[in-house]
């Protein structure tokens, strides 16, 4: 095998390593998904999984599992759901910390967010 084939065969391993890492985190997103379950699930440790997340999108396993947690909750907002509901939905249980997380990633929070687009 030549050099060119061995970074194909990396490239193609890292895509669908991160393809079942995704898939795991939209299927749990909204129930606490388990770091050390994720990391077993792609035949890693938990400190190997989290320097290699970490390294393919430049944030943390909590990090990127909250953004995508915000992103569906704005889908969900506008939706008409109301927001505390949303909050429970995807998975927060504190609506204070979901106005909190809400605010930190988007600029705003969910109520200026939902009258935005109502």
């Amino acid at each position: 095998m030549n050099e060119k084939d061995t970074s194909v065969k990396l490239f193609l391993n890292d895509k669908i390593r991160m393809g079942a890492i995704y898939k795991y985190i939209h299927a749990h997103y909204n129930q606490t998904p388990d770091v050390n379950q994720v990391a077993a699930s792609v035949n890693l440790s938990t400190p190997a999984f989290c320097r290699y997340f970490k390294k393919q999108t430049k944030m943390t396993f909590t990090e990127f599992v909250n953004q995508y947690r915000i992103t569906q909750a704005k889908t969900l907002l506008l939706q008409d759901k109301n927001i505390s509901e949303v909050c429970y939905e995807v998975g927060i249980e504190s609506l204070s910390y979901f106005n909190k997380l809400f605010k930190k990633i988007t600029g705003e929070n969910p109520s200026a967010f939902k009258k935005r687009y109502a």
